[in-house]
């Protein structure tokens, strides 16, 4: 069986964040300011860029003691060059979101 991996935003919605948010700014009308939200911010699909993410977030994909991650252990330039969203991950780690 392969791995696959997510890594999930979960913090207080605000409009400074609405466009690094899973969906549409749209879909967020009418969201309080201090409503908890969950956001997908990063995906892997293969077991070999899994273990990639893991790696540049400072984690290890089957040692759950490093879940949830420690968004200060990233390393955004690895990231960067690898994962689509990090400008997003920045974004929402900025704004003091849980990962």
């Amino acid at each position: 069986m392969g791995m696959t991996a997510e890594v999930i935003a979960i913090g207080p919605f605000s409009e400074s964040v609405a466009d690094h948010l899973q969906y549409p700014r749209e879909q967020y009308i009418g969201t309080a300011t201090g409503t908890i939200v969950v956001s997908k911010v990063i995906e892997a699909h293969t077991s070999e860029s899994s273990v990639r993410l893991a790696g540049c977030l400072g984690a290890s994909p089957w040692d759950f003691n490093t879940h949830p991650l420690d968004s200060t252990r990233a390393d955004v330039e690895k990231l960067s060059a690898e994962f689509d969203g990090i400008e997003n991950f920045v974004a929402l780690r900025t704004a003091g979101f849980r990962f």
